[in-house]
């Protein structure tokens, strides 16, 4: 198996669990802050985890630019959520 058929097995997986699974939960967490609550634990473990995940997918994703804005749209998802969360944890 050459180096882009890995990369193209790894890209649909990860496509995958993020419709699936990444996706939906971030949905989840940026309603709850939206709504006024603050992440917990279990959400921050989940943050963590993906965006390790994420980090780990560096080299593939620069293989593959076209795949920049996915993960640049995951990351201010992540950003928009834990900002919120913050500030509705000084309130």
């Amino acid at each position: 198996m050459d180096l882009e058929q890995r990369d193209e097995g790894v890209i649909a997986v990860m496509v995958k669990r993020f419709e699936d699974i990444t996706y939906p939960r971030i949905a989840e967490m940026r309603e709850k802050v939206n709504g006024g609550g603050v992440l917990d634990d279990r959400d921050i473990a989940f943050l963590d985890k993906t965006f390790k995940d994420g980090h780990q997918m560096l080299s593939v994703l620069k293989r593959h630019p076209d795949y920049d804005a996915l993960a640049k749209g995951v990351l201010l998802m992540y950003e928009e959520i834990m900002t919120k969360s913050q500030e509705n944890s000084k309130k």
